[in-house]
């Protein structure tokens, strides 16, 4: 019981490794003064129908929306809930909140709904069901007094929807990161938006409907996490990854080839997938049907604050006939400012990744960007500063070195820009990073999963960087497990596949091939 509650605090972004039996007290980091808790592992309280929890918010839909979620989370057992003076005083800012469990009943102190509702998760997070019965008769928490506020102000996870990826994990996804105190989820379509103004860009039997990216969206909202669309607005035009070389409207509707720059005339050892790979930027038709596709995602996803215009990975554009006469930092700077200024039109602010920002045969980045050309240095210069620059790390797999730097978000940051970092896999860097980005004043971290939304994998890119991202160390195990149960709860999941990070335990064609 010790073991499951101590990786349950772990989960509402505190650290209890090593906890003795006994009460404990402590700050989590020296890096979040204003992140500290006590609980004792061998006194629980009742958590149930006759339990008092009262909300002390300014925001009088707080109380209602912890009662109504307690409701739906924990059926007629649910403890009653109302508004009150609660004697809690929650660190300043907008996220802070406090909690406690005792003898006295259980209180909540938050400046606004939305550290209400990170209060109500934590405590959702830590009950458990009482013992000793055939059925679940109600629940226990154990005793406990909790202070938090966030490290970062902007959290977000990065969605990919592949055709592969079925519309109830990205639910899931969303649900989980919310549930984990994201406030942000990118969400990027990977020709799977089903656009009614131009119906050619999309897979056939694309799941993003207008309606059901609606559906999300008003999940997000109620959770507390904000859905941000991506439309891919340079590299990546063909909506698949490079290795697969499919084409989402060329292998399909070859009418359209002008939007796209054409493969290289080049020895035949030239990448394949080249052909399409990008937006021809020279073609004023390619600027009007982005900005009327950005017009309708933004607007389906309920014209959210910020938009990201994606725009990495362009090696090989500037192949056709009409973009090789101007050179590229000119038309890449028309390009991006154009977006970056239709985006504003909007109300939101652009969000772009870093990586054609910088020259790659510059030894300063090394390990820090992939594809960025001799020109990187002319488009930057040219670049709106109202653009966020999402420096996504391409250093692959677990990196062991300890870092505590990350010489390219600071340089885009002296350059004036808001810079967010963007982990993948790097596990051991993200609380680090976390504090880095915190350190120079950063706008924030995105965590990016891409194809990996599966698996252990899965559990450590949340979970690190959810806990880096409200100043916490890691531990990794049941507590993932628990949550993702209790979002699969939420969704009232039926189909063996959505339960667990992995659709089966054995492949289906593993017969087969063994």
């Amino acid at each position: 019981m010790k073991r499951q509650l101590v990786l349950a605090l772990c989960l509402a972004s505190m650290t209890a490794a090593a906890a003795p039996a006994t009460s404990v007290a402590k700050s989590a980091d020296p890096s979040n003064p204003y992140q500290t808790y006590t609980w004792d592992a061998k006194v629980y309280v009742p958590f149930e129908a006759a339990t008092s929890v009262t909300v002390e918010c300014p925001d009088p839909a707080a109380a209602k929306w912890v009662g109504e979620h307690f409701a739906a989370w924990f059926g007629a057992n649910s403890p009653k809930v109302k508004a009150g003076a609660t004697g809690l005083k929650p660190a300043a800012g907008d996220e802070a909140y406090a909690a406690t469990a005792d003898e006295t009943g259980v209180k909540i102190a938050a400046n606004t709904l939305a550290g209400t509702r990170w209060a109500a998760y934590t405590l959702r997070q830590l009950a458990v069901a009482k013992r000793g019965t055939f059925k679940t008769e109600g629940r226990i928490l154990p005793k406990l007094s909790i202070k938090d506020r966030p490290h970062l102000a902007f959290r977000a996870v990065h969605l990919c929807c592949f055709p592969e990826t079925r519309i109830q994990q990205i639910e899931r996804a969303i649900r989980l990161a919310a549930l984990l105190k994201f406030n942000y989820a990118i969400i990027e379509p990977w020709g799977m938006y089903k656009s009614e103004k131009h119906p050619w860009w999309c897979w056939p039997d694309a799941y993003l409907t207008k309606s059901e990216v609606k559906r999300l969206v008003a999940i997000g909202k109620d959770l507390g996490i904000t859905l941000v669309p991506q439309i891919n607005c340079y590299g990546h035009a063909s909506s698949s990854r490079g290795c697969t070389i499919k084409h989402s409207v060329l292998d399909m509707h070859p009418e359209y080839e002008p939007l796209f720059e054409p493969a290289p005339l080049a020895p035949a050892s030239s990448a394949s997938y080249l052909d399409g790979w990008s937006w021809c930027i020279s073609n004023p038709e390619t600027q009007r049907v982005l900005r009327e596709l950005i017009a309708e995602i933004h607007e389906d996803f309920g014209n959210p604050p910020y938009f990201h215009i994606g725009c990495d990975e362009a090696f090989g554009a500037q192949t056709c006939p009409e973009c090789v006469k101007t050179p590229h930092a000119e038309l890449a700077v028309r390009h991006f400012n154009g977006l970056a200024e239709f985006v504003k039109s909007r109300g939101a602010r652009p969000m772009m990744w870093h990586d054609m920002l910088l020259d790659k045969s510059d030894r300063r980045w090394a390990g820090f960007v992939k594809f960025g050309g001799k020109d990187a240095q002319s488009i930057l210069d040219g670049l709106s500063r109202d653009i966020v620059i999402c420096d996504w790390q391409y250093s692959y797999g677990n990196m062991k070195e300890s870092r505590k730097d990350w010489p390219t978000m600071k340089y885009f940051h002296d350059k004036g820009f808001s810079v967010a970092g963007c982990p993948w896999l790097n596990f051991n860097t993200m609380k680090p990073m976390a504090d880095y980005i915190a350190g120079i004043g950063g706008f924030g971290i995105v965590e990016t999963t891409w194809h990996h939304l599966r698996g252990h994998e899965w559990e450590k890119m949340y979970m690190s960087a959810a806990h880096a991202a409200w100043g916490s160390p890691v531990s990794h195990g049941v507590s993932f497990q628990r949550s993702l149960r209790l979002v699969g709860h939420d969704m009232k999941v039926t189909d063996y596949r959505d339960t667990g990070y992995m659709d089966y335990q054995i492949p289906p064609d593993w017969w087969i091939d063994n």
